[in-house]
């Protein structure tokens, strides 16, 4: 029984996830900065060019996962400051 998660809707998570990031990136109140660290990390994660090559024993896909993961994060960081813990205001 190899269930693939679901959201509420039905859809696969991970494509209720990318949804979600492509709607931050294209929203018109998101800042600017926040729109650049992701169109960074969509360039890097289809670049040819890496830190670590792909073809060296999977290690040059867990350094993509993971760049992209960190610029994810920080993105989402910064649309959301009081969800981070951050209260001061902008």
């Amino acid at each position: 029984m190899n269930k693939k998660p679901t959201d509420h809707n039905g859809m696969s998570a991970p494509w209720t996830t990318i949804t979600s990031y492509a709607r931050m990136l294209f929203h018109r109140n998101t800042p600017w900065t926040v729109k650049a660290v992701l169109a960074v990390a969509i360039a890097y994660l289809l670049s040819p060019f890496d830190l670590i090559p792909d073809w060296l024993m999977g290690l040059g896909i867990i350094d993509d996962l993971a760049i992209v993961s960190l610029l994810v994060a920080w993105a989402i960081r910064h649309i959301h400051p009081q969800r981070a813990g951050d209260s001061t205001p902008k």
